[in-house]
């Protein structure tokens, strides 16, 4: 099973899909991590949700990217419940770290191209494991205070977000009223 939960910035999305993957009743829960903290927010965020997993039973595996190669730090992952938090994060992270995605313009890599990859690999994180929750953003998307960099991930992570709503079984989303 595949649940997706959506929600704008701190809409409680993170807490949700925390207790949906408890719901699940796996024996093995895993938190595949992957945020790259960048400065003291983004420690102060990775800390916030490490105590709110605190007692909870997730074991957690960090990877920024390729997240597939995860399965193999699993003990028995085809018996696990897996929460993938954020693909906001993962779809940043390939953009900006991948050294020739990096260096494309928005002609040489399609949105709808870069979704199929980034949906065809989470797919493939989905069949290896027993249940998989996945977390992501909601942005605008078009804000006056976008530059062209920010409009690009903004537009490629709508297109991933649309193929994760096709490829999920359950799909919630949050808003921040």
């Amino acid at each position: 099973m595949i649940i997706l939960v959506l929600g704008t910035p701190k809409s409680g999305k993170s807490l949700m899909a925390e207790e949906l993957s408890l719901a699940l009743n796996d024996s093995e829960k895993y938190y595949l991590a992957t945020m790259r903290v960048m400065d003291q927010e983004g420690a102060l965020r990775v800390e916030k949700h490490r105590k709110q997993r605190e007692g909870k039973g997730f074991v957690t595996i960090e990877r920024g990217r390729e997240i597939t190669g995860a399965v193999k730090d699993m003990a028995n992952p085809e018996e696990a419940t897996v929460l993938l938090e954020c693909v906001s994060n993962l779809v940043g992270n390939e953009l900006f770290e991948t050294p020739v995605r990096s260096r494309m313009d928005a002609d040489e890599m399609s949105a709808e191209r870069f979704a199929d990859e980034m949906a065809d690999e989470i797919g493939k994180l989905a069949r290896a494991v027993h249940h998989l929750v996945i977390v992501s953003s909601i942005y605008p998307l078009s804000d006056p205070g976008y530059d062209a960099s920010t409009i690009r991930y903004v537009t490629y992570l709508h297109a991933v977000n649309k193929r994760l709503k096709a490829l999920a079984d359950e799909v919630r989303e949050l808003r921040k009223h």
